[in-house]
């Protein structure tokens, strides 16, 4: 034969051979789609939660960037002035920087007062609002409101508002100070609502379930044109930088972090000089008035004659009040500058959490399918073995390589896998995250728009991830067949010989079962590895149902619990501390009042010692005398009672979610920081279990302490009360608080409730597809096992049709092995579907929520029985398959 003939002959051969690879996957089309379905779950999962991820990111990136979000922001105890401004776009590294003016007001929705805070539009566009209606303020008296704010009060733009100053921009003043405080840094008179905008600085979904959980009072941003300043020269109570180069790189990303830690030490290095500056200032505006006047006083004292007794009074008048303006401004707080990245915004910190949260759960979950998938190719590809034994043995005869035989089996698994991916790359990097981007993010953040961003490293990833492996576990397969020599292979393969199994032994049992159900039994043994495979998978559907189910139970008793266990009061009301008294008084008197705890809150920041992590929280301070017993029911994770130390040390009791946010421990310590900034140490002294939120409570002894034992009196702003009545009535009592004037804020515990409920529609999507998937697997797997199971025994069942068996008959001979197997992957799947939503519920780490596993009987009830019916949809599928059996070309000896 020449070279010629030779490769005619050879290109011809890797026809056939491909053409014979091709025939295989139309012969097999059922094996060929349930490889394909479960690697599209897989991929699809693995894209979809990882563009998820990376969308939100994304979304809140191109966000900050349109509202041209500062970088870094800048607290001080004195404000700031423009030589500060001017000093921060100095500083290297920094592309600009604002000063802003805010303040907290009072406004009325409905007859109610409402708090709110107004700032003044940057002159630099830092921080500016997003624009969703209307226009921006551009004179004096017009304002832009959220969509909350009209939602609530019925406005529309173009109607008008009024707004007063709160007097309590830090809960802590004193009565003496909140007229000091009274004074507007705003214009007063009625504003007009031009726009609908959204604050960068808080994008959390006012009525969503991250709101609800953190059961802070409604604040609602409000923002006017700097004309609305009453006094041009007044400090600015914050600025905003901005830092270069910072606004094209990813916010979220280390290149981001590095270069505004760059900029935040270069701020750092002028602060000292910028604190003092703003000091002396401060001084020498409080000064300068006086002394002028005391000057005056001497142009007419030193002009009387010496040694006149008025003159000698006089002139001790004027050292008194000298020296009491020099005790004044030595007791004047000095600048104080607390500097900060976008890690201090709760949002910013949120969406961080939880980006990484749904990127960690895109790596875990694709794993379950990748371990089904391999069990799935290795069944179909065994089987496609077997069936083409004799094949095999012929192609081993002509001369054919290993690697020519093996060709058929590897395209065949190949092209299932692409099949898969490419549709599990479809579907995962467009539409579900398109899905869940524009319908359930926006439950949880207002952003308005995220980027689909298509992450091809993932999808390709993802597609030769289960292609190397069940590629790799199609050639195992082939390889133990093309071990044998071709004499052997075109035999059929002899039965497996009959042994006693371990139930014969157990002769009670045994003996007692019928001829039937003996024959289930030594069935059950005979394929241990298809038995092994059908009790996995659906061990892993119901343990996916059970989670899911388990998921919604425990996210619908968390507020149950919070204020069952918990917070066991029915209503929290905030007033100023100036109101508080004539309040009290009222509800002391009110017939509808069990009893009702005063306390001091306020905004507090927990700093953690070894790290530069920050939590919001809120400062619970119990009066001497009081006793929470009632009211809140501090106790630990197992139930142990917490009680609050008594004696006078910084001493404090924080909540689990800030204790596992901050990394503390009972007996460790923390940097605690009121509303006005002032910081100290102190000890932990318990960590209480909390389900919604972060609170810190410590008594009025340790506070004192903590921020001086000179501090003044200790102001009472808020009321936790015992209620009577129902859920409705405790309710119609709050709504009925909230609208007198006095009240800052009323919390109701039985809304909260109610409400919560009716915002969790995401954790029920969840639930929906992970039911979804897991009655994926259980149908793909069980569907492909039956299919396997009917064809390798299609003679056995051929036989006992020949032999009178019904057609029911035959079909319970076939399906009680799979529904006993069935029961025995329900039994193990069920505990382990316990574990696996406490190892979800401890990936999904949501800011705010302490959900803790509860797995009620329905959720189990409901797991098993759709494992079931999954089992019995298939059964009905494949009995049609036991129908068509050709008895006489079943029972026909292979030639």
């Amino acid at each position: 034969m020449t070279m010629a003939q030779h490769r005619t002959k050879r290109g011809g051969t890797r026809t056939a051979l491909w053409k014979d690879a091709w025939r295989a996957i139309s012969g097999n089309g059922r094996r060929f789609a349930a490889i394909a379905v479960i690697c599209a779950v897989g991929v699809m999962m693995m894209g979809a939660l990882s563009s998820i991820s990376t969308d939100l990111r994304a979304g809140l990136d191109e966000f900050f960037d349109d509202a041209s979000m500062h970088d870094i922001s800048i607290a001080s105890t004195l404000g700031f002035d423009d030589d500060d401004i001017t000093a921060l776009r100095g500083v290297e590294g920094v592309a600009d920087a604002a000063g802003l003016r805010s303040q907290s007001v009072t406004t009325k929705i409905d007859g109610r007062r409402a708090s709110a805070t107004v700032t003044a539009l940057a002159d630099r566009t830092i921080d500016e609002p997003y624009l969703t209606d209307g226009r921006l303020p551009s004179a004096a008296h017009e304002i832009a409101v959220t969509g909350q704010y009209l939602a609530d009060s019925g406005k529309r733009i173009g109607d008008a508002m009024t707004f007063s100053p709160d007097g309590s921009a830090t809960s802590s003043s004193s009565e003496s100070d909140s007229d000091e405080s009274e004074s507007g840094t705003f214009a007063d008179g009625d504003y007009t609502i031009v726009g609908t905008v959204i604050d960068p600085n808080d994008i959390v979904n006012p009525s969503g379930p991250l709101a609800l959980v953190s059961g802070a009072k409604t604040v609602y941003p409000m923002f006017v044109d700097g004309d609305a300043v009453s006094d041009a020269d007044a400090p600015y109570t914050s600025a905003v930088v901005t830092v270069k180069g910072a606004a094209s790189l990813n916010t979220y990303g280390d290149e981001y972090l590095d270069l505004v830690a760059d900029a935040q030490k270069n701020i750092e290095a002028i602060r000292s000089e910028r604190e003092q500056a703003r000091t002396d200032t401060v001084k020498d505006a409080a000064r300068k008035p006086v002394e002028e006047k005391l000057a005056e006083q001497r142009k007419l004292v030193e002009a009387m004659p010496d040694g006149l007794p008025m003159k000698t009074q006089a002139e001790e008048k004027l050292a008194e009040a000298q020296s009491r303006l020099d005790e004044k401004l030595a007791d004047m707080p000095t600048a104080k500058w607390v500097i900060r990245d976008r890690n201090a915004l709760t949002s910013y910190a949120d969406v961080k959490t939880e980006g990484e949260m749904i990127g960690r759960l895109g790596k875990l979950f694709p794993i379950l399918f990748l371990v089904i998938a391999i069990l799935v190719s290795l069944t179909a590809v065994t089987r496609m073995v077997e069936e083409d034994r004799q094949l095999i043995g012929t192609y081993k005869a002509l001369g054919y390589t290993r690697h020519e035989t093996m060709l058929k089996y590897l395209v065949y698994s190949s092209a299932a896998v692409l099949v898969g991916g490419v549709i599990g790359d479809l579907i995962g990097l467009l539409g579900l995250p398109f899905v869940f981007t524009k319908r359930m993010l926006h439950l949880l953040y207002v952003i308005p728009t995220y980027p689909l961003i298509i992450d091809w490293t993932i999808g390709i990833g993802g597609i030769l991830l289960f292609l190397v492996l069940i590629v790799g576990c199609a050639m195992v397969v082939c390889t133990g067949s093309l071990r044998l020599n071709p004499a052997e292979l075109m035999r059929p393969k002899a039965p497996k010989a009959g042994r006693t199994i371990l139930l014969q032994r157990v002769g009670f049992v045994w003996n007692h079962l019928s001829f039937l159900g003996k024959v289930t039994a030594r069935n059950l043994f005979r394929y241990k590895s298809r038995a092994l495979m059908v009790i996995v998978g659906v061990l892993g559907c119901t343990a996916l149902m059970t989670a899911g189910f388990g998921m919604g139970n425990s996210a619908l008793t968390l507020m149950p619990r919070q204020f069952n266990e918990v917070a066991t009061y029915d209503v929290m009301a905030l007033t100023k501390p100036a109101d508080h008294d004539t309040v009290q008084k009222r509800l002391d008197d009110d017939p509808d009042v069990k009893s009702a705890l005063p306390l001091h809150i306020e905004s507090a920041t927990l700093t953690a010692a070894d790290t530069d992590t920050k939590l919001t929280v809120q400062l619970m301070v119990v009066p001497d005398g009081e006793s929470l017993d009632g009211y809140l029911d501090l106790h630990t994770e197992d139930g142990t009672p917490i009680s609050l130390d008594d004696s006078s040390k910084a001493a404090a009791v924080v909540t689990a979610n800030a204790a596992e946010e901050l990394g503390l421990e009972a007996g460790g310590t923390v940097n605690l920081a009121d509303a006005m900034m002032d910081s100290a140490d102190v000890a932990v002294t318990g960590v209480a279990q909390y389900y919604t939120g972060n609170i810190v409570v410590m008594t009025e002894d340790a506070y004192d302490h903590t921020f001086g034992d000179d501090a003044d009196e200790l102001s009472l702003n808020a009321d936790l009360l015992k209620v009577d009545g129902d859920d409705e009535a405790r309710i119609a009592f709050a709504d009925k608080l909230a609208e007198q004037d006095e009240y800052l804020s009323v919390t109701s515990t039985a809304k909260q409730q109610r409400d919560f409920a009716k915002s969790f529609a995401v954790f029920f999507v969840m639930i929906g597809f992970i039911v979804v998937m897991a009655a994926i697997l259980a149908v793909v797997v069980l569907y492909t096992l039956a299919s396997t199971n009917i064809s390798e025994r299609e003679r056995e069942l051929a036989t006992i049709k020949v032999l009178g068996f019904r057609r029911r008959e035959v079909h319970g001979y076939v399906n009680k092995e799979m529904l006993l197997l069935c029961a025995i992957g329900i039994a193990i799947g069920l505990p382990c579907g316990r574990g696996l939503l406490g190892f979800l519920l401890g990936q999904l780490d949501l800011p705010g929520m302490n959900i803790v596993p509860n797995v009620a009987w329905y959720c189990y009830a409901a797991a098993a029985a759709l494992a079931f019916v999954f089992a019995l949809l298939v059964e009905l599928a494949t009995n049609r398959s036991l129908d068509r059996i050709d008895m006489v070309g079943a029972l026909k000896s292979p030639e």
